[in-house]
């Protein structure tokens, strides 16, 4: 077996443990749910990067970690009960009685400084999504120095096929370096190779919104759409789950621009997403068509926003109707 294949067969078997976690959650969870510090979100999130970084741990003690949470506000906000339950989850998952101490070690496990691999870890992305029970994702990216390299994106509540959105959900998008895509059922199942959409008409192009339209400037893309000649109307997903959806052909162009000018993204919303997309044919870099800069710590410093898409002649448009926009309203760098 590869390193490579190691790396992933690693990941998948952390992030299917932490999707049977976040399951279990939602199906121990009357149906309001809240984002209080005791709330069903908070033990979900720390318990799948527990589960995931204590994966990391066992089988690549010197790889580094970039991960969204650390266990100080979970110690001061579980409580005895929050505590209980997200023991019991995790010692569940790994199958042996585990303490509140050993689930925290794992949140906060750092690895080496400045190490060839670096993980970076968001253990549910779009909180709003899982409180609706609708789409998030888990998102478990490697990146070699500073490039992505491998990632695994766990989408829970997707559906296998999306041209069949009343079948069987739960997928993982698998994807490394000169490696493709793959699209693989979490519950059993064969994998499939996926590919981005091919379509090269754009008045058929989709694109991919935000169900939180807080999430960006969604006047800036109906402007883009529209300068583009973009016809095909918006599909709406929850968090990273949006790079399957491009990676898998759902959509050509996934536009994600700030209306705060100093607002720069974290890596963790992207590594895993980015390779997924880039391995099924995509491409991705920030709204001005730059490539993206992970080699500066937790945040994307240098670069302004991010676009995916289905890559060549899609990519190129999307990019020359955002510089148009922009310059035609004088607006502020988002």
């Amino acid at each position: 077996m590869t390193e490579l294949n190691r790396i992933l067969e690693i990941a998948q078997q952390a992030g299917r443990q932490a999707a049977q976690l976040c399951r279990a959650v939602h199906a121990e969870t009357p149906e309001s749910m809240d984002k209080s510090d005791k709330s069903p979100v908070t033990i979900a999130d720390y318990g799948s990067q527990a589960l995931i970084l204590r994966a990391i741990a066992a089988a690549f003690p010197h790889h580094g970690i970039i991960a969204e949470e650390g266990s100080e506000h979970l110690r001061a906000s579980a409580g005895e009960d929050g505590a209980e339950k997200i023991v019991r989850l995790v010692s569940k998952q790994v199958g042996q009685a585990v303490t509140f101490d050993q689930v925290c070690a794992w949140i906060d496990h750092q690895g080496e400084k400045n190490a060839k691999f670096t993980w970076s870890i968001d253990p549910i992305d779009g909180t709003k999504g899982f409180l609706r029970r609708q789409q998030y994702a888990i998102a478990i990216g490697l990146l070699h120095r500073g490039i992505p390299y491998a990632g695994v994106l766990v989408c829970p509540n997707l559906p296998v096929s999306l041209e069949q959105p009343d079948g069987p959900k739960g997928v993982m998008f698998v994807a490394g370096k000169n490696q493709g895509t793959q699209s693989v059922p979490i519950d059993g199942g064969s994998p499939s190779t996926i590919h981005v959409s091919t379509n090269e008409d754009p008045a058929s192009w989709r694109v991919l919104g935000s169900v939180e339209s807080a999430h960006g400037d969604p006047a800036l893309v109906v402007a883009m759409m529209e300068e583009a000649g973009v016809g095909g109307g918006f599909v709406r997903y929850d968090s990273q789950v949006k790079y399957g959806v491009v990676a898998n052909g759902g959509a050509e162009i996934y536009l994600r621009p700030r209306s705060k000018p100093d607002y720069r993204e974290n890596i963790w919303d992207h590594v895993a997403g980015v390779i997924v997309c880039e391995e099924a044919g995509g491409r991705v870099t920030d709204v001005d068509g730059k490539a993206l800069d992970f080699t500066l710590g937790p945040k994307l410093l240098e670069n302004r926003g991010i676009l995916a898409t289905a890559g060549g002649a899609v990519h190129e448009r999307v990019v020359a109707a955002l510089a148009a926009v922009e310059s035609r309203n004088q607006s502020p760098k988002i």
